[in-house]
């Protein structure tokens, strides 16, 4: 019985194909499902033409099901600013805590945090009258 290799090392003799019909079991296009165009592999990034290549320890039924492959120019890019929803300005990544990162409607910068926990809130005149007040003793 042979050595077989660590567990997860793919077999070099193991062909490669896409659905886009590649017969020899070399990737040299790959189809934009956006675009609605062949393009060459230097148009996809790493992880796309993973997704479409076979992959022999997959699932059953994963090589078969249809990929949503999409090339470098029709992906989404990673985002760079947020609006702080106080101020309104349009500020880069740096100024807003991870914490409000995550939910980038809800945003607030550092500057507006800290301009609010600066506030003294009880210096504030009262939300009530106190002829409202005395009415509910």
């Amino acid at each position: 019985m042979s050595r077989q290799g660590p567990a997860g090392q793919f077999s070099k003799n193991v062909s490669q194909t896409t659905f886009n019909g590649n017969k020899n079991g070399q990737l040299r296009s790959l189809h934009c499902v956006f675009c609605d165009a062949d393009k060459p592999l230097e148009e996809f990034s790493a992880t796309q033409i993973q997704k479409a290549t076979y992959n022999p320890f997959a699932p059953p039924g994963y090589n078969a099901k249809k990929k949503t492959i999409s090339c470098k120019k029709c992906t989404a890019s990673q985002n760079t600013s947020l609006t702080c929803m106080i101020c309104s300005k349009t500020k880069p990544l740096e100024q807003f805590a991870k914490s409000q990162r995550r939910n980038a409607e809800k945003a607030r910068c550092m500057k507006c945090i800290k301009k609010r926990e600066e506030e003294d809130v009880w210096a504030s005149d009262p939300d009530t009258d106190e002829d409202d007040y005395d009415q509910y003793l």
